[in-house]
């Protein structure tokens, strides 16, 4: 019998090991097909196996034991007082009466009375050590004991429609806590009966397995294909690790809350110490210009070209810019990850409820709005280019709650609580993969990608702010000053000064400073997560100033699509949802314009007094009312572009006019008036201020 029974195993065994490199991707199989493992054979694993057999469910139980099973499973006797119940719910063909002896059921005969109809399914001598989800199907990494000899054969089994998990309380299925993954017997009461200790399990522990097996398998008969299945959450393994976790850190809650009581006057002087050791050591330098007095290198330069002629010097980084902007970017990140919590519980699974309007409305809002103002006064942060990172919480937090709030959130984002708070903690927009409905994971070429990515926009931005500070930003001459709408009468004049070639030439490469500015930054932070964290991120910016085929394009493919992206979720679906395409474009130009008006005003904020450096820092008083006219006048551009974009000769020159000569046009159409956007962070010092974290070349005073 045990030979006969050691032939089957090796058939079944042969039948279902499936090497990773030899895995067919051509074939799908069927999942209902697919059998069911079962990891561990004892009372519960048997008694859900039986239950399958009865449905005619396929199943396959794995245990590490070896034969002789029944004497491994042997011992004293002890009550089952539902055993009665489960033979004949199983049909079993010898009943309790026939195990009874004197009142006491042995181990052995229950075992024994479960083996009858599953053990041709049962392999022995086989630990699972890790189970993979590939695609959805479950494939099981086995070590094969051999007993006659101390080696071990590894093997990976599979596929599974899901994985069964009754190995006891050392359980490999709730060690790996993966969805479509279950817990009974043993391997669940250690999570769920934990404040007792296991004293329940004591008397009842057979009694109480075996009921486990006989539920999961009515809810698993009731329900044969897997994604409709209604298991009970108490036998989830993810969802049982979830609340395990929570636990976990309910306990750590309630540890640090008793310590900060009972020494709470030392944790004042320790928490003031490092907050006092923060203020001092990195925001205590205001990184407002470069160590001139010890430059890298100096040289000469002669000629008349540009006026360029003069005593030039290699100045260095300061790296206390970039260390400023990374407290700030992760601070507000830890509390994005806190309001994105907030989001998750109260809005997105709470959405459309008067609740969800008012926790948004009333609390996230105010409060990310709000933010920025106590960052930069209790860090007294004096860089402006730094303090522009503080923008980060109110742009991204805000919009992204209103896309939660009416149901727009990016696909995937919403699948989970992780998730959720992933993408609402992150400055950079993580990839998430459709499939998995989880964030991408990035190659060693992405990581690559994107330090080459980052290195040149490095050096780019570096000779543009070189060039640009040598010219106080203003290269080309213009034979005018052009600072605001208002200064300037007659609509003939105005046109003639913002058309010609001196001012549209200061006006690109301002332009083009702002996007590779940006951009640096973004691509300095997406390489980051890409080779810390192994996230694949989006790029910011995709050449905006020399591939852009129309007005839409710029603005919708090409330029920001970080704040692009929140904005067409936070306010163009949801106002397109209730009013035309029109409407909504519109509504998206303006509220992105009030954006950058709020961002004028925290530019404002720092004072003169109390600086190091009072030459390198001016007071500055924002021109409001610029940012958004120039972001009417390329909403008004977008507007004429929806009008004009089906008519026949709008057409035939899209197709015929190449590539280049599109940009061109696409730019020239907010090139003069570009000044309106870029001319307020030339005057508040934004760019001089950004240098500092660059090596420049300088002219020598």
């Amino acid at each position: 019998k045990l030979q006969a029974l050691q032939s089957v195993q090796r058939t079944i065994i042969k039948a279902m090991n499936l090497k990773a490199n030899k895995l067919n991707n051509d074939i799908v199989p069927n999942r209902d097909s697919l059998p069911i493992a079962i990891i561990g054979g004892s009372y519960a694993g048997l008694a859900f196996a039986n239950f399958l057999h009865r449905n005619s469910i396929p199943y396959v139980i794995f245990d590490s034991k070896s034969f002789p099973f029944t004497h491994v499973m042997g011992g004293a006797g002890f009550i089952v007082p539902s055993y009665d119940l489960i033979a004949k719910k199983l049909e079993i063909e010898s009943s309790a009466a026939d195990c009874v002896r004197g009142g006491v059921i042995s181990r052995k005969d229950v075992i024994e009375s479960l083996l009858q109809k599953v053990e041709p399914n049962l392999i022995t001598s086989r630990r699972i050590v890790r189970i993979e989800n590939r695609l959805g199907l479950f494939y099981l990494h086995s070590i094969k004991k051999h007993n006659s000899s101390k080696e071990q054969s590894e093997s990976i089994l599979g596929p599974f429609q899901f994985v069964v998990g009754a190995d006891g309380v050392l359980s490999t299925v709730r060690t790996s806590a993966l969805p479509r993954t279950f817990l009974i017997g043993d391997a669940r009461w250690v999570n769920d009966r934990w404040y007792d200790f296991g004293l329940q399990r004591i008397n009842r522990g057979a009694d109480m397995a075996l009921l486990d097996g006989l539920e999961l398998g009515q809810a698993i008969a009731v329900e044969k294909t897997v994604p409709q299945m209604r298991v009970p959450s108490k036998y989830c393994a993810w969802i049982i690790s979830r609340r395990r976790t929570r636990r976990r850190f309910a306990l750590l809650l309630v540890i640090l809350a008793i310590l900060l009581v009972k020494c709470r006057g030392k944790c004042q002087v320790i928490f003031h110490n490092m907050i006092q050791t923060l203020q001092d050591v990195i925001f205590g330098d205001d990184c407002l210009n470069h160590d001139r007095q010890n430059p890298l290198m100096t040289f000469q330069f002669h000629g008349s070209w540009m006026s360029l002629d003069g005593t030039y010097a290699v100045l260095t980084p300061n790296p206390l810019f970039w260390i400023q902007l990374s407290v700030l970017i992760i601070l507000q990140s830890l509390v994005a990850i806190i309001l994105a919590f907030t989001i998750h519980k109260g809005i997105v699974q709470r959405r459309g409820s008067a609740c969800s309007h008012l926790l948004c409305w009333g609390f996230i809002l105010p409060f990310a709005i709000t933010l920025p103002f106590y960052l930069i006064r209790f860090f007294n942060v004096r860089n402006r280019a730094v303090l522009l990172s503080t923008a980060a919480t109110p742009t991204f937090v805000t919009f992204r709650c209103l896309e939660a709030l009416y149901g727009f959130s990016p696909h995937s984002v919403e699948e989970s609580l992780w998730n959720y708070c992933m993408y609402c903690s992150s400055v950079i927009e993580f990839v998430f993969d459709e499939k998995t409905k989880s964030p991408a994971r990035a190659s060693g070429n992405d990581v690559m990608n994107k330090g080459k990515h980052f290195a040149m926009n490095f050096l780019l931005v570096s000779l543009l702010l070189s060039f640009m500070e040598v010219h106080a930003y203003q290269p080309f001459d213009t034979h005018a000053s052009i600072t605001s709408v208002q200064e300037h009468r007659g609509l003939l004049r105005t046109t003639m000064r913002y058309i010609r070639p001196g001012h549209v030439g200061n006006n690109f490469l301002s332009a083009l400073l702002t996007s590779l500015t940006v951009a640096t930054g973004t691509a300095a932070f997406g390489f980051a997560i890409c080779g810390l964290a192994g996230i694949l991120t989006l790029d910011a910016f995709d050449s905006p100033m020399f591939k852009s085929t129309s007005v839409s394009d710029f603005w919708g493919r090409r330029w920001n699509r970080l704040v692009h992206g929140v904005l067409k979720r936070g306010v163009y679906k949801p106002v397109r949802k209730y009013s035309s395409k029109t409407i909504a474009a519109l509504s998206t130009f303006i509220v992105s314009g009030i954006l950058h008006e709020y961002i004028l005003w925290l530019l404002s904020l720092p004072e003169s007094s109390n600086i190091d450096s009072p030459v390198a820092y001016t007071v500055y008083k924002p021109s409001f009312g610029n940012q958004f006219s120039f972001f009417a006048w390329n909403g008004m551009l977008m507007l004429l572009e929806y009008i004009l974009i089906n008519q026949t000769t709008t057409a035939q020159m899209k197709l015929s006019v190449p590539p280049i000569i599109k940009s061109m046009l696409v730019i020239l159409m907010a090139l003069p008036v570009s000044h309106w956007f870029t001319d307020e962070y030339i005057r508040s010092g934004v760019f001089s201020h950004y240098a500092v974290g660059f090596p420049i070349i300088a002219r020598l005073q």
